[in-house]
């Protein structure tokens, strides 16, 4: 059977790309890699240190209503921490940055962070002691 070598990219569709850019960079600490301007669309790819890559699309002309996890399609992103104490250092970051976030949530399957990008996107920092088991 074909295997996956791990994930290559997402893609957001967002209402203003260089905001999304400016968060993503700021707060999570990707950096540009390549930026695509065309008539219908514009987009920005990028790179962050751990290898992670991402992708904003801005559709022009399409107006961009406001984000809903209720419909179909995305309904949040988690991004992996190594550690349940980074997630109290992120909370630092978050508060010092002035990003609104939740309180470390506990699950069955492991704790996280939840807060939004600037489409209203919500992004988690999440920490699983099964996935680093699983990593390790």
């Amino acid at each position: 059977m074909a295997e996956l070598s791990g994930w290559s990219h997402v893609s957001f569709s967002v209402r203003d790309r260089d905001a999304s850019v400016s968060f993503y960079t700021d707060v999570l600490g990707f950096k540009t890699l390549a930026v695509t301007d065309r008539d219908a669309w514009l987009q920005t790819i990028m790179l962050h240190p751990t290898g992670m890559c991402v992708a904003f699309q801005q559709h022009n002309g399409n107006g961009g209503g406001a984000f809903d996890f209720a419909t179909t399609g995305l309904d949040h992103f988690g991004f992996g921490v190594g550690s349940a104490a980074e997630l109290q250092e992120w909370i630092g970051r978050f508060e010092e940055l002035g990003v609104a976030h939740s309180p470390v949530r506990d699950t069955d399957l492991g704790q996280f962070v939840s807060f939004e990008d600037p489409d209203g996107i919500q992004l988690e920092l999440f920490y699983s002691p099964y996935t680093a088991a699983a990593a390790g």
